[in-house]
């Protein structure tokens, strides 16, 4: 206990350079425990923002595999179809979480300037779009529909109405208004597959038999084996794949940029606590060396020189991060709204993780600037000779 109130009596015999090398330490550590939790937040927060899109690949009919796409995701229709018993073969592929076929089609009313987009699909379309809310139920008798929020605006029509599909000579019970998305969505016609398959397949397409998709609408578990997975179901015959590789991959690079970017500030950090740390020590041996000197002649071996130093970086170091960590919790929210001005596509809402993790390894870090910094003064005292040091002025 002796040797920490001589540590500490030494620390601040001159209290502005202490409190001074103190103070960059606390904002240093301040600043490095927010990134640090910062980054482990953003990755988490993004990767449950990819999950949150739905799909996260397609597999279409061969052919042009993007026009494909485009032509799905907005209603068009395209001229060709998938076998049905693709989709046994999406599914045995290890790594998909959800895959939902879909049968798409369009009826274009041109007298009434729009084209009516009736979608077939089943329960694994309600697993891969999670987010959606439903008034009324989904769609399973072979006659029932539900409306996307602007279909029902335009059709006027509520749950227990019929729509009649002149065309097809088809008459279908709304059973179930689809709440607004923001997407495209809400402008479909909802009914179950075997249905869409049953009224709306090409027999000059197909060829014989009604069981095609137009697509399945992929999710995978982990969206960083979007390549792996992309790779065995470009092997599937009759399909191909179109991954939302440009928004994933702008996403994930995102990501990259920004551990770069962090990684950048941590270390510039590092260098100058421990060098604000490694400066305040060095300065408070120069200036004792007299006094060491003293203690030199007077019995006090080389390694009670060497602890004392040592452990007056130590005890500065950990005020230092324990400061750090007081201001983090105080100021983390203000130091994310300014990293994340620098990150176009930042997730929404905090995505600081306080986590205990990050407090022990902002410790680890702390403890590491105390002994890489402490290490050379505390030699330096433990080695000066007392007769030159008690000369010394």
């Amino acid at each position: 206990m002796n040797f920490i109130r001589f540590a500490l009596k030494n620390l601040f015999a001159h209290k502005t350079r202490t409190i001074l090398t103190l103070g960059s330490m606390v904002v240093a550590v301040a600043v490095l425990f927010t990134l640090v939790s910062f980054n482990r937040g953003y990755e988490k927060a993004l990767k449950t923002q990819l999950q949150g899109m739905g799909i996260h690949m397609m597999v279409v009919p061969v052919g042009c595999p993007y026009e494909a796409a485009s032509l799905i995701l907005k209603g068009g229709k395209i001229p060709n179809y998938l076998p049905g018993d693709v989709l046994d073969q999406v599914n045995a592929i290890p790594g998909i979480e959800v895959a939902a076929p879909t049968f798409m089609s369009g009826i274009v009313r041109p007298d009434e300037g729009r084209t009516d987009i009736y979608v077939g699909v089943d329960s694994a379309t309600l697993r891969l779009k999670n987010w959606w809310k439903i008034k009324g139920h989904f769609p399973e008798k072979p006659n029932e529909v539900v409306l996307g929020s602007d279909v029902a605006l335009i059709e006027q029509s509520q749950i227990g109405d019929q729509i009649y599909v002149p065309e097809k000579d088809l008459t279908l019970d709304v059973v179930g208004i689809l709440s607004p998305t923001g997407n495209e969505d809400d402008g479909m016609f909802y009914i179950p597959l075997k249905t869409a398959q049953q009224y709306f397949v090409d027999s000059t397409i197909a060829g014989p038999g009604t069981n095609k998709l137009t697509g399945i609408s992929i999710r995978l578990k982990n969206p960083d084996d979007a390549p792996v997975i992309a790779s065995q179901l470009g092997k599937v015959k009759g399909a191909e794949v179109v991954t939302m590789g440009e928004l994933l991959g702008t996403m994930m690079s995102l990501m990259g940029a920004a551990k770069s970017l962090l990684l950048s500030i941590v270390l510039i950090i590092i260098v100058i606590s421990a060098l604000g740390v490694l400066n305040t020590v060095l300065m408070s041996v120069f200036e004792r060396t007299r006094e060491i000197g003293v203690m030199r002649a007077t019995g006090a071996a080389q390694a009670h020189i060497f602890g004392l130093v040592w452990l007056e970086t130590l005890i500065l170091s950990l005020l230092g991060g324990i400061g750090g960590l007081g201001l983090a919790l105080v100021g983390a929210r203000l130091l994310e709204s300014i990293v994340k001005k620098l990150l176009p596509l930042a997730p929404k809402g905090s995505v600081v993780a306080l986590d205990p993790s990050s407090f022990i390894l902002i410790m680890a870090f702390v403890i590491g600037i105390a002994v890489v910094a402490g290490f050379y003064p505390a030699l330096r005292a433990a080695r000066a000779k007392p007769i030159e040091a008690l000369r010394s002025e």
